[in-house]
């Protein structure tokens, strides 16, 4: 069992660093590395039932239908794409429980709520909660970033859009063509005047787009900078989920229960 738990563990991080260099590179990561990880979780899982029987059926159930939910509703809000849901009902299914063993004689994983209670989550969705607590550090950083590089007048009626993203030259739009970065607004030319229309999840920047910026920049209906944000992958917030949860277990749940002691 350990050494299932321990070929399954591997397995699964190797499969999601390559996940992380594919969509840093490509922006885009193919379906077969999700498919290959649920290809490999059945056999193992149905293993573990042969040998575990019924208790390890019920956290294998447990596991994919409380994943899927939540990864079909971060997916649904728009919190992440289709490629990040899909690799986390993968990962129930090749993880569906917190794999134990020990390395050195460290015990896997140090989870500081196991002398009080047990993380009532699936593994999948820990490492989902522990990604959403990493990627909350963008907005922070971004904040910080705009506070020490902006003018107090560049933030006034702006200060919410300096948690996430940063303002850029119109100049230097051009070079953010297809570089994962999106106008936070829509700009759109009404009566002679041009109005800055939030869009959740930001524009896509093309020449079309920059091209019409320079003319309204040229008019004087909007200034020389404009907000961006930048395209992050997610699934680099999960990768480091993955080894905090294999770690530390849930962080938000352990966090919890430290303040409540």
């Amino acid at each position: 069992m350990i050494g299932i738990d321990i070929f399954s563990v591997a397995f699964c991080a190797l499969i999601l660093i390559y996940a992380c260099c594919s969509d840093i590179k490509k922006r885009s990561v193919t379906n077969r590395l999700w498919l290959l990880m649920i290809a490999v979780g059945i056999p193992i899982a149905f293993y573990n039932i042969l040998i575990q029987g019924m208790p390890f059926l019920i956290r294998f159930t447990y596991s994919v239908i409380f994943t899927f939910v939540f990864a079909y509703l971060f997916f649904r809000l728009r919190l992440f794409g289709g490629a990040d849901a899909k690799c986390l009902i993968a990962l129930s299914v090749l993880i569906p429980v917190n794999p134990g063993f020990t390395f050195f004689s460290y015990q896997f994983p140090i989870n500081f709520s196991s002398f009080v209670m047990h993380d009532p989550f699936p593994f999948a969705v820990t490492t989902l909660l522990n990604a959403t607590l990493f990627s909350l550090c963008v907005p922070i950083g971004l904040f910080i970033y705009n506070l020490l590089t902006l003018r107090r007048n560049e933030l006034k009626g702006d200060f919410g859009l300096a948690f996430i993203g940063y303002k850029l030259r119109i100049d230097a739009l051009s070079d953010m063509v297809n570089k994962h970065t999106r106008l936070v607004h829509s700009y759109e030319e009404e009566e002679g005047d041009v109005k800055r229309i939030f869009i959740f999840g930001g524009r896509e920047i093309d020449a079309e787009v920059v091209e019409a910026l320079k003319e309204y920049r040229a008019q004087g209906k909007i200034g020389d900078k404009v907000w961006v944000t930048p395209e992050l992958p997610f699934i680099l917030s999960i990768t480091a989920g993955f080894f905090t949860a294999l770690l530390y277990g849930n962080l938000i749940f352990n966090i919890m229960l430290a303040l409540m002691l």
